[in-house]
């Protein structure tokens, strides 16, 4: 842990401070928050932080609040603030009901000019008429959360007698700071209405305004700005940087643009403008565009406010940030997480060193005494065992959460509301922090032996796998398919879909097939002399067609998974080798599967599925990855669709430093055609060398899952990156299989198999460092 380096890797944010009158003060953050019912106070400033910092702030943040002047229910009780759902998301609706509702002429009016400009072309939009001109699945989304709650909600801020005034002073009053204080002013919605008039009738202020960040604002629109206070639209004194995000889909933020219409006194202030695309606009489930929480949390909004208030984008978190955007979501969806329970010796996020010395030492005293030194990691195991336990009693639902615990996190799924309270009470279930349990999916011959030279390596040192056994991460197997009985490949499968420990799978199936056919390539035989296959061939065979395999489950029958899944796996094949008195039960794992990485989120090659792949390399388990299928882009031209080749396409768990990487090359003939065209491409995002090598991958000849006896359908072809990667786990199990003193020696064996690669001619990150060849690994060693 104390070497990670996911972006939750230091334990305190480090932030500037200004020195004023001789004392430090540390920048703090306000903010404003928009239109229509929020969550309580305390509550909406929480998920505010979240949002935005992964983590509470307590005194580093206020929040002027003001839901409760124009919506008194919202004190008395928390009220669940949702996206809108899909059902909602179609039709219109008639505003007669809403427009009946103003009572002043003058809020009639203005909403009418606001329905005028929703309208459709040449059109109105006022009584009797519906919300036209807009997409079909945008209307009533549109319509419940800009008409109900926006144009209600200004035109009460604009024209009810002394609500405007109130709301003001609310802000106000959380900017009464000491003098000289740093502060980063966040203003969504109508706040943004809210911060711009209260900064300009400020005039000089008594604290730093280090910068104004304003998502989602309706500043930009003519019947808004008609109305503020003052009039002239300059920006305040007090904002020496103004930033505004808004999403192309955003009814509020109907003007995406304010830099033409807000300009400073001396022309050196500009607002910057950038559309980004909020995080709730991405979703036909809960679609909601003007999402606050969607806002917060994306990359470009988190950085600007980081940099605003000189505070580490790296601090320590609790929430990541692709679980965070998910606080915002319809409140009965369940999202997949990994909580990770806090390593005995670090402190929680904000515990102080004596009350984590007092917790170490009760957990200490409840544990065994040990000679052979694991006592930390039974308090590990302990504290997931309470962590799951606890959360069991705190939520509603557990059945629905699917509360499942592994070795050293607690797979769940779980609703906003259970995620904002995991967060809030981290410390006390020894939280370390929340992950998304990320999808994974797969990357979707005899020919193929040659060029790697493994029949050579068959027939010239016996190079078959015998007494090696590797462990295969996918959809299944197949295990009645005849290719795997000539040697008894399967030892045993493994289910790690469902809740629980891995469940054995007496009669094991692949409805996918993409883990048969992975399995196909690494090991087994036809039987003798027997024609199978779409082309009559005899003898086909895996690369090591005696290594035995290990069938872990952890792609679901649609080709899709979870890290959860996949952790599952690896604890358990971590436990198998412990178990043993000599050597290792598992050798090594393959994994045909990957996902996309996402920086903002965690170091390269260092997401807990990463973190987990390590540990067990650095125990002597090999571990094979394939390296992913995005090296091409289809992207529109104003000729046409054309493709193209994408640099830095490694997915992750490929983007790992500590595993093999593997890319696709032609099957027949490498040298000619080189490395395939869907094959990812490195360098990795932090700038490492990957993939490390390539290996066939085009038509690849291996086993059908679907097979059926007496007739000719037991082989059949598949291209892709999981087609090389098994090529390579086959091979260096054939390589073990000979040189058996290099087992549980990774690092060598990965050293000796790049050494002995054959370079193609193509790019470093394109070919990594070229074809295997399994004699000259055998001859070197």
């Amino acid at each position: 842990m104390a070497s990670s380096k996911r972006r939750s890797v230091s334990h305190a944010a480090r932030a500037s401070s200004l020195a004023d009158d001789g004392r430090s003060r540390q920048s703090i953050v306000v903010y404003v928050h928009g239109i229509g019912l929020q969550e309580a106070p305390a509550d909406l400033k929480t998920l505010w932080d979240l949002a935005l910092f992964g983590r509470e702030l307590g005194d580093g943040s206020r929040m002027a609040y003001w839901a409760d002047l124009l919506h008194p229910e919202v004190l008395r009780g928390s009220v669940a603030v949702r996206a809108l759902s899909r059902e909602e998301t179609q039709g219109a609706v008639d505003v007669d009901d809403m427009m009946a509702g103003f009572a002043d002429p003058r809020q009639q009016a203005f909403a009418e000019a606001l329905l005028q400009r929703l309208g459709a072309p040449g059109g109105g939009a006022g009584p009797g008429k519906k919300i036209t001109g807009l997409p079909p699945w945008a209307r009533k989304p549109l319509s419940q959360a800009f008409l109900r709650a926006f144009v209600a909600d200004t035109a009460a801020y604009f024209f009810t007698p002394g609500l405007r005034k109130q709301v003001r002073q609310r802000l106000i009053d959380a900017l009464q700071l000491p003098t000289g204080q740093q502060v980063t002013l966040v203003a969504h919605s109508q706040g943004s209405v809210i911060a711009y008039e209260v900064l300009a009738a400020l005039g000089a202020v008594q604290f730093t305004l280090d910068a104004l960040v304003t998502i989602g604002s309706p500043l930009g629109i003519e019947e808004v700005q008609d109305f503020l206070v003052p009039s002239d639209r300059r920006i305040p004194g007090a904002v020496s940087r103004w930033y505004n995000f808004a999403d192309p889909l955003d009814p509020v933020a109907f003007d995406k643009t304010l830099a033409g219409d807000f300009l400073s006194s001396d022309g050196a202030v500009r607002v910057q403008d950038e559309l980004i695309v909020n995080g709730q606009s991405r979703r036909l489930w809960g679609f909601n565009p003007h999402s606050a929480i969607g806002y917060l949390s994306h990359p470009g909004v988190r950085r600007v406010v980081n940099d605003a208030m000189r505070m580490d984008q790296l601090a320590r978190f609790v929430i990541a940030r692709d679980v965070a955007e998910r606080l915002g979501a319809v409140p009965d969806e369940r999202h997949p997480v990994l909580i990770e329970a806090l390593e005995p010796g670090y402190a929680a996020l904000s515990e102080d060193a004596e009350g984590m010395n007092k917790r170490e030492q009760v957990e200490k005293a409840d544990l065994p005494a040990s000679p052979l030194g694991d006592a930390p990691v039974l308090a590990l195991g302990r504290r997931v065992d309470n962590l799951a336990a606890e959360l069991w009693g705190m939520l509603d639902d557990p059945d629905a959460a699917e509360i499942d615990p592994l070795r050293r996190f607690v797979a769940a799924r779980l609703t906003a509301a259970e995620l904002q309270a995991v967060c809030a009470r981290h410390q006390s279930l020894r939280v370390y922090a929340v992950w998304q349990s990320a999808r994974k999916s797969k990357l979707t011959d005899w020919r193929s032996m040659g060029v790697i030279k493994a029949d050579a390596a068959l027939q010239s040192f016996a190079a078959d796998g015998n007494r090696i056994t590797w462990a295969v991460l996918d959809t299944g197997i197949q295990a009645d398919h005849p290719h795997f009985i000539r040697h008894g490949n399967i030892v045993a499968a493994y289910d790690c879909t469902r809740r629980g420990p891995p469940q054995l799978m007496p009669a094991a199936t692949d409805r996918d097939g993409h883990g048969t056919h992975v399995a196909g390539i690494i090991a087994g035989e036809s039987a003798a002399g027997l024609a199978v296959g779409p082309e009559n061939q005899k003898n086909l065979r895996g690369v090591a067609p005696r290594t035995r395999l290990v069938i872990y489950k952890v792609l679901r029958d649609n080709g899709q998974g979870e890290d959860a899944w996949i952790i599952k796996a690896l604890d358990h094949i971590a436990q198998q080798n412990e178990n043993v008195t000599e050597g290792l039960a598992i050798h090594g794992v393959n994994l045909s599967l990957g996902g996309p990485f996402d920086h903002t989120v965690y170091g390269c090659g260092f997401s807990p599925i990463c973190a987990e792949l390590r540990r067990l390399w650095r125990n002597g388990v090999l571990v094979v990855v394939a390296c992913g299928n995005e090296g091409q882009l289809n992207v529109q031209t104003p000729e046409g669709e054309v493709e193209i080749n994408t640099p830095m396409s490694v997915g992750d768990p490929a983007n790992l430093e500590e595993c093999i990487a593997v890319g696709s090359v032609n099957a027949e003939r490498p040298h000619l055609y080189g490395v395939s065209s869907f094959s990812s491409r490195g360098p990795t995002a932090d700038g490492r060398a990957k993939p490390d090598l390539v290996a066939p991958g085009e038509r690849i000849l291996s086993c059908n899952s679907h097979w059926r006896p007496r007739r000719d359908n037991q082989y059949y072809y598949e291209s892709g990156t999981s087609m090389a990667a098994p090529h390579v786990s086959g091979l260096l199990a054939a390589f073990l299989s000979v040189r058996r003193e290099f087992r549980g020696r990774p690092d060598e064996v990965k050293k000796i198999l790049l050494d002995s690669c054959i370079d193609l001619g193509r790019d470093r990150y394109h070919q990594g460092r070229g074809l295997p060849n399994l004699m000259d690994m055998l001859l070197r060693v």
